[in-house]
């Protein structure tokens, strides 16, 4: 897109349901991390009835999952660039698995333009956007994965009580899929061959 400033989540919500549309897909299962889990989140929220199942890892559901993304507002810079050049640089410097990786490179897979707008944006839907609330009452199979790292979050205990999967990888924090890629894609793998056999019962009853 041209105009990088009109990136948001809704945004990137419309794109995915017109891809959808585009190869007329009805029926789906979700997988999102980060952003993309929080985009997941919002996707199922409008199409509830088209949705398997939905792995989110790591997706952003309460304020407390914005520690990238509030950056924009807690260390505001008057350049772009020099918020990218720092917020890698802060990013780096972190002892969370998998940071130094996802900063190296960074600059090679975002556009400084696309920051602002999508941070802004993260922040405004996680604050606000009742991620928890929808995820806690979805009717499809769901698993939550997150970082041994991340053990300690607030949620954890609702989404249980809510029937959600709770999928703690170890030696990871984030970035599950730089920390331990093995242990994510088995996790994944048996969660939907779980679903798969779940589904195919209830097509024979």
């Amino acid at each position: 897109m041209s105009d990088l400033s009109q990136l948001s989540m809704p945004l990137l919500v419309t794109i995915a349901e017109s891809v959808l549309a585009h190869f007329n897909v009805g029926q789906f299962h979700l997988v999102g991390h980060s952003m993309g889990g929080l985009v997941s989140t919002l996707l199922a929220k409008k199409h509830q009835h088209s949705v398997r199942s939905f792995i989110n890892i790591k997706g952003n559901l309460a304020p407390e999952d914005c520690f990238l993304s509030r950056q924009i507002l807690d260390y505001p810079a008057d350049e772009p660039e020099t918020f990218v050049d720092d917020f890698i640089t802060r990013t780096r410097q972190s002892p969370l698995y998998g940071n130094g990786l996802y900063a190296s490179a960074f600059r090679g897979r975002v556009q400084t333009a696309a920051v602002r707008p999508t941070f802004e944006s993260m922040v405004e839907c996680t604050d606000s956007g009742n991620l928890l609330e929808a995820f806690e009452g979805f009717p499809f199979p769901r698993t939550y994965m997150f970082g041994e790292q991340y053990a300690s979050l607030s949620y954890l205990p609702r989404l249980v009580r809510a029937g959600v999967e709770l999928a703690e990888i170890p030696r990871s924090g984030h970035f599950v899929m730089y920390s331990n890629p093995v242990a994510m894609w088995e996790r994944i793998a048996h969660f939907l061959s779980r679903v798969e056999h779940f589904d195919g019962k209830k097509a024979s009853n």
